[in-house]
Order: structure tokens, then sequence, then C-alpha cells
């Protein structure tokens, strides 16, 4: 009996891409050999090869109104993020009330506080995009980002919740959502997503060093929301 998920699509029988001799002794291969060559498979462009999720929970050693501060600034990506070359506030509105959404507009998350369009170009080991995003924002809670299809993209959700740990740490609970166009993007992803979300992370750290920083030496501005986009 074959397992192999390749097996299971559409005419993908083991009998119907297996030579005769092989298929003789097809039970003794190893399953590991098998799979393996089902991600090269023509016609496998099932969500399920291309759809990605990814979770992680983390303790920082910051205030939420600071991490909240850093996520929601989307405007200064450009300024501490090492893959962002542009960062772009297009609109932004209260989600909510008088300046809200349009007839036919994305409907804003209920409570939500802020709503942001933002435009982030981004460039990394060749490759480089750009996302067209709508932000929402729950006021030191939750920063929701839905970005447009892109020639590397058929979807992206990008999630950040935030729960006080006492007055000076957090919780950040990180979940990312996306569906590749490209198989070799997707295992590109799979080899390095520990990297990529790993530096990600520190470096809206050390964004909260600087913020801390400033606002120590009398900088202009809080940190408990988002800065202006100019």
């Amino acid at each position: 009996n074959f397992h192999c998920p390749a097996f299971r699509v559409g005419c993908l029988t083991p009998r119907a891409i297996m030579p005769a001799r092989v298929r003789s002794f097809g039970a003794r291969l190893p399953a590991a050999r098998i799979h393996s060559r089902s991600l090269f498979l023509p016609g496998l462009s099932a969500k399920g090869q291309k759809y990605r999720t990814f979770e992680q929970q983390k303790v920082v050693q910051f205030p939420v109104p600071t991490i909240y501060g850093a996520v929601s600034d989307v405007a200064r990506y450009a300024d501490f993020l090492p893959w962002c070359t542009a960062s772009r506030v297009l609109e932004r509105r209260q989600a909510d009330g008088p300046g809200g959404p349009e007839p036919g507009a994305h409907a804003a998350e209920p409570g939500a506080s802020e709503e942001l369009l933002t435009e982030v170009e981004v460039g990394y080991m060749g490759l480089a995009a750009r996302f067209g995003s709508t932000v929402t924002l729950l006021r030191d809670r939750r920063v929701h980002s839905v970005s447009e299809p892109n020639e590397f993209l058929d979807s992206l959700n990008f999630t950040w919740e935030f729960a006080p740990i006492g007055p000076n740490r957090a919780r950040i609970d990180l979940r990312l959502d996306f569906e590749l166009k490209n198989v070799e993007h997707v295992l590109m992803w799979d080899t390095l997503q520990d990297r990529v979300v790993g530096e990600y992370l520190s470096c809206f750290q050390r964004r909260c060093a600087q913020l801390q920083q400033r606002d120590a030496a009398g900088g202009v501005g809080g940190v408990g929301g988002a800065a202006g986009d100019d």
C-alpha cells in the first residue's frame, strides 16, 4: 500500500507513474524517496503545496505600547527592517465612525481603531516585490495586515497580537498565512523561515530599544501609536 500524498492526486497512481520493473518491488522502496519526488511531479499545483502557515509566540522585554508602536508604524519600516527598501502609508482613516470606509470598500474589523492603506517594497536574495496592504489596528492589542496578490504571492495575511506580562514585558503572538505562486519559492521559505522570522523579530526589538532611548532622551513623540507618515 502506498501512502505518499502524490499518489492521491487525480490519475497519479503508483501503477500509472512507476515502470513495471519498479512496480513489482515498489513496496521495498524507502518512503522518503517516493515522497521527495512528489514535490516535482507535473500538475501538483494544489493549494496545500504552496500554502503555508507560520505561528510563533515570544515574550519580549518591552511594554505593550512600545512593541505595538513599532509594529503599527508601517511608514518607518524602511528605517529598521533590512529587507524593506521602501514603506509608505497611502491613506489613514478611522475604522469606525466618520472617515471610515466608503460603501463597498474593505470592511473594517469590529472594534478596530484605525485602518491604513500601505505600500511596502522588499528585496531579498535577488527577489524584489511590492506589497499593497490594508492594515487594521486595534490599539495596543492587535495589528492585522491583508495584502493584495502580486507576482510572487496569491495571498498574504499577517497578524500580531499583544498581551501585557506585568508593566515592562509583553507576549507577542505572531501568525503568518500565505500562498506562494512558485513551488521553488515555497522550498526557499521552508529552508529559511526560522532565520527570516528570527531576524524579523530581532529588528522590531532593536527598534523598541531605540524608541525607549529616544523617550529617555526627551525625544519628540510617544511610542504608544504609529508615528506620522511624512
